[in-house]
């Protein structure tokens, strides 16, 4: 048989919008949910605060009642460690103040205490402490002579009533709470011991909750103190009810009331402060009462009015949620329109959510291609322009310029390059071997992105010429290295002349060098006048020589810039190099030269010779005004924040307070005086603090000096950690210098911190 059936034709799925398959039935079943569990969840909630409220006012006071008590365990404790310490009862039978107030400052310090007083078998104090605290320190005042013995904290003790009694003491700077006990010795009551802290330091560290305030009333029902905002208008209707008080002062219970406090109903539980046997006052905790379902009809329309609420959100959501289902159209159909070649067609929408964003995208799709195509062409015609531009600058630039790759070979030099170094015609392509020392492997600090300076500035000979060069490498935003850029120019006449110079001035300076080591040792196997002569020799000699490095470095200053050619260097190595170039001259003046080393391995970036004689007139200074059999310390500490922390210290005869601000000024000499009023003059041009702080400052670096007459003087010396590269790191250390061996001596032992 011939079936005669049309063949059936392939149907399109119906579409149906997400918002009404799956949104909308969503949206009715949340509705269902949420209306009754937010009704039974706020009346369940609304009841439950009342009781929530009393039982964190009751914790409240448990934890409040054990930390007073803790507290009072705490003072007990300090007052009973002031009345047995070693001395104390002979101090008060000798009246012996000052002795006490040592003695009390540090116990109280220790402790943490506001107040330390010590009184007589009279009730007179002989020794007092106060705590005093400004924006700036905080320090103890003490006093002396005050009369106790009208205080009803002293009286029962003084009177032989009790062992130990705590309460209340008003005093000029605020009402404090003191825990007293008796000092005795050979079974004789000689006076009493009390340790103290602030009402307001009392109430913090009893304070249970940060929610809960606290208020402390004396026994008359006075406000003492309080964590309430010191605020007149917020304070007001903080008073304490006279039945409330003495109720709790009678039946030594908490009582809860009801109180208005700057215009806010609060929730208050008051209670006895009970410390030790003693009842100084009470104690009132106070919470806002955030209950306002007053009545059961209260508690039902809140219940309705939260179903409503979830209900207006549910239905907010779903129409929000539709919104955005539209705008996702929105760019569907416009995804469409450009699929089917419709180039021209725009969503038309701001990038303002996550959706526009998408619309917006789509937007820009037809203009991406042509964009580029106008910025490629845009970067070819600049990189022509800049190319020229490049090489009239370096036509123009009175040093020469040579640009080589990162094999050594020459791409680009200018006219007076080539004419310093006579190199031969640029088609030969030649290799400059005379500077491959020049490109080191040390990366210093960026010049601009993709260009870093390469070790120190040099000095080359080279053709019968001295030129001074600079090399930089040249690298991509990858950190690959390019190339080499070299700066040169002639130096030849300059470099002569300053050669001469120091050639003068280093023979001058080792002419003097030289019998310092041999006057060291006579002057050690001599004695009496002279050893004297020989040592008072060879520190004038050490000075003069010093006055020649001086000259020489101001020399340096007036001829150069400032700034130091930087590399990195080893700071135990920079620090042992200036404890050789002064040991011989400690030696002679008959000091000591110690070395302590927190922590090894460090760097800064630096110039050796520039800080060696900034941290030798340190030094320098430190022996002059050192006296013979002294002590003088180079200290490394520890890393700080990238910054190395140098120290270096003598026990000498200090630097007086009118000096201090006028240290590194130049040519300023202050008057160092020994204990015995004699001034010490040794000569200078007072130029070698001056010198010192330039030279640091010019490495980023910090100077800062701290100095007790009599005591001794530290110079601190902050300098910045250099940061490690990838390329490795050149060697730094001078091989004329050489390390000494550091003598024991225990600088603690010598020196007060």
């Amino acid at each position: 048989m011939t079936d005669n059936r049309a063949p059936a034709r392939s149907r399109r799925p119906r579409f149906v919008s997400l918002r009404w398959r799956f949104l909308f039935p969503l949206t009715l079943v949340v509705l269902v949910v949420a209306m009754p569990g937010a009704y039974g969840l706020a009346a369940s909630l609304s009841s439950g605060f009342l009781i929530a409220e009393e039982n964190v006012l009751l914790q409240n006071s448990q934890a409040i009642a054990a930390r007073a008590d803790e507290l009072y365990q705490r003072q007990r404790a300090e007052a009973l460690r002031i009345a047995f310490t070693i001395g104390v009862p002979e101090a008060i039978r000798a009246r012996q103040a000052e002795s006490l107030h040592a003695m009390l400052e540090g116990l109280a310090a220790a402790a943490n205490l506001d107040s330390a007083i010590v009184t007589d078998s009279q009730g007179v104090e002989i020794a007092g402490l106060l705590r005093v605290r400004t924006p700036d320190f905080t320090d103890y005042s003490v006093s002396t002579g005050t009369d106790l013995r009208a205080e009803p904290l002293l009286q029962p003790i003084l009177s032989g009533a009790a062992e130990l009694n705590s309460g209340l003491l008003r005093t000029a700077d605020g009402t404090l709470l003191y825990t007293a006990v008796p000092i005795n010795f050979d079974n004789q009551r000689l006076g009493v011991a009390l340790v103290g802290q602030r009402l307001a330091t009392v109430i913090d560290t009893v304070q249970a909750s940060a929610v809960a305030a606290v208020t402390f009333y004396g026994s008359s029902g006075a406000v003492e103190a309080t964590t309430f905002p010191p605020d007149p208008a917020a304070l007001t209707g903080l008073a304490l009810d006279s039945v409330v008080l003495n109720q709790v002062l009678t039946a030594r219970q908490p009582v809860k009331a009801a109180a208005t406090i700057g215009g806010t109903p609060y929730r208050t539980l008051v209670m006895p402060f009970v410390f030790g046997d003693s009842l100084p006052g009470v104690i009132g905790t106070a919470l806002p009462d955030n209950i306002p379902f007053a009545t059961e009809i209260g508690r039902q329309v809140t219940a309705l009015f939260a179903a409503g609420l979830a209900g207006a959100a549910v239905t907010m959501s779903f129409i929000g949620i539709s919104l955005l289902v539209a705008r996702v159209d929105r760019v569907t159909v416009a995804a469409q329109s450009l699929a089917a070649g419709r180039l021209e067609t725009r969503t038309g929408m701001a990038a303002g959510d996550e959706i526009g964003r998408l619309g917006a995208t789509l937007d820009k799709v037809a203009q991406v291609v042509q964009a580029r195509e106008d910025k490629f062409k845009t970067l070819l015609r600049r990189e022509r322009r800049e190319r020229a531009y490049l090489v009239a600058v370096l036509s123009s630039i009175p040093e020469g310029v040579v640009v080589q790759d990162k094999d050594g070979r020459v791409l680009l030099m200018n006219d007076t390059a080539r004419g310093l170094l006579g190199t031969p015609a640029m088609g030969q392509q030649p290799r400059l071997s005379a500077f491959d020392g020049l490109v080191a492997s040390l990366v210093g600090t960026a010049l601009a992105p993709g260009i870093y300076t390469l070790g120190d500035p040099r000095q080359i000979d080279y053709a019968g010429k001295i030129l001074h060069a600079q090399a930089a490498a040249i690298v991509n935003s990858g950190g690959q290295r390019l190339g080499t850029v070299l700066l040169m120019r002639d130096l030849t006449e300059e470099v002569q002349q300053s050669q001469a110079r120091e050639a003068m001035l280093q023979q001058l300076s080792q002419d003097i060098q030289q019998p310092l080591a041999g006057l060291a040792q006579r002057s050690a196997l001599q004695s009496g006048m002279v050893s004297d002569f020989a040592r008072e020799i060879s520190r004038h000699a050490a000075a003069l020589q010093k006055m020649i490095v001086d000259m020489r470095e101001l020399t340096l200053y007036n001829r150069v810039s400032a700034r130091p050619m930087l590399r990195p260097l080893a700071v135990e190595t920079l620090m042992w190099a200036v404890a050789n170039d002064w040991r011989q001259i400690a030696i002679a003046a008959g000091l000591q030269l110690q070395m302590a080393l927190d922590k090894r391995g460090m760097r800064v970036p630096g110039d050796e010779s520039r800080l060696r004689l900034a941290i030798g007139n340190i030094v320098d200074n430190a022996i002059k005004y050192t006296l013979p059999g002294g002590a003088i310390s180079l200290e490394i500490k520890d890393e700080v924040d990238g910054t190395v922390h140098l120290r270096i210290r003598d026990n000498g005869v200090g630097i007086a307070p009118a000096d201090m601000e006028h240290l590194f000024m130049p040519f300023y000499r202050g008057t160092p005086t020994t204990a015995d009023g004699e001034i010490i003059r040794v000569p200078g041009m007072g130029q070698g603090l001056h010198l010192a702080r330039q030279i640091i400052e010019a490495h980023g670096g910090r100077i800062k000096v701290k100095s007790r007459p009599g005591v001794g003087t530290a110079v601190y010396v902050a300098l910045p950690l250099t940061a490690g590269e990838a390329l490795p790191l050149a060697d730094t250390v001078d091989s004329a210098t050489l390390l000494i061996v550091p003598e024991a001596l225990d600088m603690e032992a010598v020196w007060r911190q």
